[in-house]
Formats: structure tokens, C-alpha cells, sequence
């Protein structure tokens, strides 16, 4: 396997990989983007699946799903730790999740994305719906990915 090589873990809900999850997220969203932690954390962590890229056993990268009532995949959460950025390992989450979605016969997957991240779903095929919100104090767009 080559050192740079992302390998995607995932896990439901709380256990050795949420604490890896919560690390990386505390980095970029607490410390970085000055969310108050207060905020960050929630009551969703032992009920969603996290998904964590590792490049040498090192966490790098992370997301969170939560499966709706509908059957849809709310994706939430995704982080990148600040020196690990610009290679890739986003989308090689995001592209896991969406396979797994889609073997999972999800509907659709949605996410809010923070405003200046659009671009980067919309690589994926995600169509922003509805008007801007303040999530954390960010700007955000509700964004959906129809898989059926």
C-alpha cells in the first residue's frame, strides 16, 4: 500500500472511531473555525456512522451519516485536518459514502454545506436547494444528491 494511500474505516456510533472523528473535528471546526464546542457536540454522534480516511494509521479526514426516517443519508460533519488538505481525501470519503448509499438503496443523500464548500459537492452531482441558513454562525446551503 503506498504511504499516501487514504483508507476508509467506518463505524457506528460511538467508539474508537467517533473519538478519532471528534479529534479531527474539534481541530477544524472548534479550533479553526471558531465553532463553540458547546455546538460541535450533539446528541447525533451514537446514532450516525462515522467514516475516517487514515494515510499511515494517522486520522486524517472524517465524516458522519445519519440514516433519516425517509431512508435518506444526511451527511454531516465533514473535516479535514488543515495540513492534510488539497489531496484529495475528502472526496475519497464522499465517494465512499455515496457507494454506500447507493448499495444501501437510499433515495437521496443531503447535506448543509457551508456556503464556500458548494463547489466541492457539486462535483458529486449535489444540486443546492433553498436559501442560505446560519448554522454556527456560518453560511450554509441544504444541498441533495437524488441516487434513485
Amino acid at each position: 500500500m503506498p504511504e499516501n494511500e487514504l483508507i476508509v474505516s467506518k463505524e457506528y456510533g460511538i467508539g474508537h472511531l467517533s473519538d478519532l472523528a471528534l479529534a479531527i473535528r474539534k481541530t477544524v471546526f472548534v479550533t479553526e473555525q471558531k465553532v463553540p464546542l458547546e455546538l460541535e457536540l450533539d446528541d447525533f454522534d451514537d446514532a450516525t456512522t462515522h467514516y475516517i480516511g487514515f494515510i499511515s494509521d494517522r486520522a486524517t479526514t472524517t465524516a458522519r451519516v445519519h440514516i433519516m426516517d425517509t431512508g435518506n443519508w444526511h451527511v454531516q460533519r465533514v473535516a479535514t485536518l488543515p495540513e492534510e488538505r488539497g489531496k484529495g481525501f475528502s472526496s475519497v470519503i464522499m465517494n465512499a459514502i455515496i457507494d454506500d448509499a447507493k448499495e444501501a438503496g437510499a433515495p437521496q443523500i443531503e447535506l448543509g454545506a457551508q456556503l464556500e464548500r458548494r463547489s466541492f459537492y457539486e462535483k458529486f452531482g449535489f444540486k443546492a436547494v433553498g436559501d442560505t441558513f446560519l448554522d454556527a454562525g456560518i453560511e450554509h446551503i441544504e444541498m441533495i444528491l437524488p441516487l434513485k
